[in-house]
């Protein structure tokens, strides 16, 4: 076996587009099952305005009915601003604060109502609220591989990033293609040229992709050295706020299979996955 690719399962993400609202309780059964499946992180909620993403509201219950007894999966609490970090921090079981940082104005505009020097004046007293707390920071790189918006992209913006986050302490950092614009030829560079220069660092993928398109992505970032990768069971979701709502998360499924054909670990039970796959095809079961 090669070395151990780490999924990171976002439901988060998955639902927070959705045009309905699934209750808390059933929300929170829903990661009790996957809590059982052996993932490095599971995306679960995010502590945000719920006027901004209503189907996230009530976070902290969805945390009440999370059992983590005799699981080694740690919780991942999205948030976006110091007051969301702050009442996540104060819940026991979120273990890691992950941050929506981005180097394009206009995404960060429209994403937490923010700019590039708001943002990390916000990260600062973030990073203070994890390290007094004893969380985990995880930032990510919004429109790491391309900006539709008209903003200023290169590899070198995207480096400097890099370069400024892990100085100011962020060990862990997911590389995001919120709309899609990633080709593997980019991702690969990407990852080459960072890895190496960034040993302390963990680098992840946090794709939105076409599903035809996921595998030679997937296959990309790993042989740059990408070893941490976020997806959703089934490919569900995408980010409802850039107007590519066509594109959806790279599927688990998709990852396992990477696995298998590559004979890499990924120390999954890959047959519980696929009964939460048969069963949840969508999220329509988890309505009230």
């Amino acid at each position: 076996m090669i070395h151990e690719l780490k999924i990171t399962e976002c439901p988060r993400d998955a639902q927070q587009g959705l045009p309905y609202i699934i209750p808390p309780e059933k929300r929170a059964a829903y990661i009790n099952e996957l809590m059982q499946v052996g993932f490095e992180v599971i995306d679960f909620g995010s502590f945000v305005s719920p006027k901004a993403v209503p189907q996230m509201a009530d976070s902290a219950k969805v945390l009440e009915g999370i059992n983590k007894e005799g699981s080694a999966t740690r919780l991942l609490a999205i948030i976006g601003n110091e007051r969301g970090a702050t009442e996540a921090a104060a819940q026991p079981k979120v273990d890691i604060l992950g941050f929506p940082y981005s180097i394009s104005n206009t995404f960060l505009e429209r994403n937490i109502h923010s700019d590039s020097s708001k943002a990390l004046h916000v990260l600062d007293a973030i990073t203070g609220i994890a390290r007094d707390t004893g969380k985990q920071l995880r930032v990510y790189i919004s429109m790491a591989f391309g900006n539709p918006y008209g903003d200023e992209w290169s590899a070198f913006i995207v480096q400097d990033a890099v370069y400024l986050l892990a100085g100011k302490g962020v060990q862990t950092i997911t590389l995001s293609d919120t709309t899609g614009l990633g080709t593997p030829e980019i991702i690969y560079k990407l990852f080459k040229t960072l890895i190496p220069r960034f040993p302390g660092v963990e680098l992840g993928l946090h794709l939105h992709t076409l599903p035809g398109q996921a595998m030679e992505k997937i296959d990309a970032a790993w042989k740059a050295g990408c070893r941490s990768f976020d997806g959703v069971i089934n490919g569900l979701g995408g980010c409802p706020l850039t107007g590519y709502e066509l594109l959806g998360n790279v599927n688990t499924l998709s990852l396992l299979q990477y696995c298998r054909d590559h004979k890499i670990a990924s120390g999954l039970d890959e047959a519980r996955i696929r009964k939460i796959a048969a069963a949840y095809p969508g999220f329509n079961l988890l309505k009230s």
